[in-house]
């Protein structure tokens, strides 16, 4: 038996380093305040240990079952912008004074199409089918020179973009889940998840140089980076590897019908309850990858052009002499230009890694109305980790929730956000946000999360008295004499 542990830990361990070795940067964090819900359906798929503590059936469907969207930056859009006489307009100077060295931001969204949760006697089995969806862009202040033509500075005369880097992909997942009661104290849940990529594009460390000689009669174009590519469209290429063009129609269709990049995850839960006011919880998730074979593209780019100006020498000067025609070289110079910035492409199949996450959550119950919450979620990718603290108050009455946060993304950008929940005889509904001033001008804001949905119940039986709807405690399984109270049955009393 020990044996069996133990080869069981090192595949497990052995499993996680293989996770770790081949994750990308994507990442997806919702409101904190929805871990001190664990009925909340939400929740529910964040962490496959928390689970309904009655015996409704809750589903949920694709127009109903809402939403989850996440915006991280290191700037505000409205950075970017300018409204002269109330018109907006791209402001790059102003951006490039206000943005930092490094600069980073990044989108996350998730649309559940289905989901339905069923409760047995030992436990309770889900399944969900959602759509995700995420970009990451990382750039240094250098490219914005760029962008304003190079001569910011007096003299300015070289560019490099100095390690730009960007991922965006777009997957489904199909998990199936199991949540047990193994005590009074103890529940754990497991997710097994099969994958589908449908979109991917992964540019790493990429740079584009130009450089240029002091007395200004020669400028060196250079492109040095890596990358991965995958879309569900048709890629079309030069006869040297480079890129021609991609053929767009049906786009939508062909993204909706992208299976055969498919992938294997698991997510792992466990809720702890510490006495009757505490409990703790933990989750892991998103511990696998995909495989794209179908469309997968590995690129390239080290191309080097020197530019030198247009030769006219070498045009035809008369009819009678030989030479390129004028028109003909000036192509032959504007396509060398060109085709130094296009990366070489080799059809070839490539494994993708997710980013692993985690949340560790704590809550405590200061009275029979007032709980208070601490949640930390974060997202792996090499040596960095994306983290999200919260902290939340939450009031709860039987059939309504209300909830406040504050929320630390880093270590120099907080946020005050909130939300409620709804639960009637029928139906869950739920908004929740980690920055309420989102809602009134999303541009003006670094980071906000929103998420909501609505969930039908079936067997949905309402406790009469609220205490018993909370606190993990489920109903009694037990037979009871059906012609209560028993003493009236005895002889003594009756006497």
């Amino acid at each position: 038996m020990k044996k069996k542990s133990a080869g069981t830990c090192k595949f497990l361990v052995a499993f996680l380093i293989l996770i770790l070795y081949l994750n990308e940067k994507c990442y997806s964090q919702i409101s904190g305040s929805l871990f001190m819900l664990p009925d909340n359906f939400y929740a529910q798929m964040y962490n496959p240990s928390y689970m309904r503590t009655d015996n409704a059936i809750a589903i949920s469907v694709a127009g109903i079952g809402g939403f989850s969207f996440l915006n991280q930056g290191s700037f505000k859009i409205s950075d970017l912008i300018a409204t002269p006489e109330g018109s907006p307009l791209i402001d790059i100077k102003n951006f490039h004074q206000n943005i930092g060295n490094n600069n980073h931001i990044g989108q996350d969204f998730a649309v559940p199409f289905f989901y339905v949760n069923i409760p047995t006697s030992t436990g309770n089995f889900s399944f969900y089918h959602k759509e995700n969806g995420s970009s990451v862009l990382k750039f240094k202040k250098d490219i914005i020179e760029f962008l304003v033509n190079g001569n910011i500075e007096e003299g300015y005369k070289n560019f490099d973009t100095k390690a730009l880097k960007f991922l965006g992909s777009g997957y489904r997942e199909l998990a199936f889940g199991y949540a047990k009661k193994k005590n009074n104290k103890l529940d754990f849940g497991v997710h097994a998840k099969l994958l589908f990529g449908a979109a991917y594009f992964n540019a790493d460390s990429w740079n584009y140089n130009i450089e240029t000689e002091k007395d200004g009669s020669f400028i060196n174009f250079t492109t040095g980076g890596k990358g991965k590519l995958m879309l569900p469209v048709p890629v079309k290429l030069n006869h040297d590897s480079t890129f021609f063009g991609i053929y767009k129609e049906e786009a939508v269709r062909k993204y909706l019908n992208e299976y055969r990049n498919p992938g294997l995850a698991i997510d792992l839960g466990v809720n702890y309850r510490l006495n009757k006011k505490e409990q703790f919880s933990v989750s892991l998730r998103d511990l696998g990858a995909i495989w794209y074979r179908h469309n997968g593209m590995i690129l390239s780019a080290d191309q080097k052009y020197g530019y030198v100006g247009f030769d006219l020498v070498q045009a035809i000067r008369f009819p009678e002499e030989r030479g390129l025609h004028p028109t003909y070289l000036i192509s032959i110079i504007k396509d060398s230009l060109r085709n130094v910035w296009l990366p070489r492409a080799v059809r070839e199949s490539f494994v993708s890694g997710l980013a692993p996450k985690s949340t560790i959550h704590y809550q405590r119950g200061l009275s029979k109305v007032l709980e208070l919450g601490v949640t930390n979620q974060s997202a792996f990718y090499g040596s960095f980790i994306r983290n999200k603290l919260t902290v939340s108050l939450m009031q709860s009455w039987p059939n309504f929730s209300l909830f406040e946060n504050i929320n630390l993304h880093g270590l120099n950008d907080l946020s005050l956000g909130g939300g409620l929940q709804y639960e009637g005889t029928w139906a869950q509904i739920f908004l929740a946000t980690d920055n309420f001033f989102a809602f009134y001008h999303p541009a003006n804001n670094k980071t906000f999360s929103i998420s909501g949905g609505i969930c039908i119940l079936l067997n949905h039986k309402k406790w009469k008295e609220p205490d018993n709807s909370k606190g993990g405690i489920r109903p009694r399984k037990g037979k009871f004499f059906p012609e209560l109270p028993f003493y009236k049955h005895l002889r003594v009393l009756k006497n």
